[in-house]
């Protein structure tokens, strides 16, 4: 088998493999061509298994491409720290729609969730005042957390800086409701 089918039949399975650990499609495509790239510029003499090679510098690839996110982040959050405060108006007011949002999800995760996000009891606690195994709780906090997310995106558009906390501004709101949602939540 040559060279070039043999990249041919590579590609796509990288691409997947990599598409799972980055988020973004773009970076995605990018990551994999700079591997295919190092591969071009490589000694193809010396590179004994290229499959194992590729999938290799992709995951070193991966790494870096964290890294250097990770760089990135830190800066912007120190620019950002000074305009954030963790407690603004907007967190507060956020809050008392909690309840009515939790209301929405399905029966199997609103009791687990007021218990966990509104009373503050912790997970194990919460297992013990509903007698469910641990693990059940915490992977049902899990999903309905994301559910809960899904929910408030569906009918809020929030505002975010760094570390996703809600971003305090005091001339713009920091969030605001979308049409059609629920008449009474905030």
């Amino acid at each position: 088998m040559d060279m070039e089918h043999q990249i041919e039949q590579l590609y796509n399975p990288l691409f997947l493999f990599i598409r799972k650990r980055i988020n973004n499609l773009e970076d995605a495509q990018d990551l994999t061509q700079e591997v295919f790239l190092k591969l071009a510029n490589s000694d193809l003499k010396k590179i004994q298994n290229v499959k194992s090679w590729l999938y290799s510098v992709a995951q070193n690839a991966i790494t870096d491409f964290y890294r250097k996110k990770k760089v990135l982040t830190e800066e912007v959050e120190d620019v950002t720290d000074d305009q954030e405060k963790p407690e603004s108006e907007s967190i507060v007011e956020l809050g008392k729609c909690v309840a009515s949002y939790i209301d929405l999800l399905p029966k199997e995760y609103r009791e687990i969730l007021r218990l966990s996000e509104l009373e503050g009891l912790s997970q194990k606690d919460i297992a013990t005042q509903l007698d469910m195994n641990y693990a059940t709780v915490r992977s049902k906090i899990q999903r309905g957390r994301k559910k809960l997310k899904d929910v408030f995106t569906a009918c809020c558009t929030i505002k975010q800086g760094g570390k996703g906390s809600i971003m305090s501004h005091t001339q713009n709101p920091d969030w605001e409701e979308k049409r059609n949602c629920l008449e009474d939540s905030c």
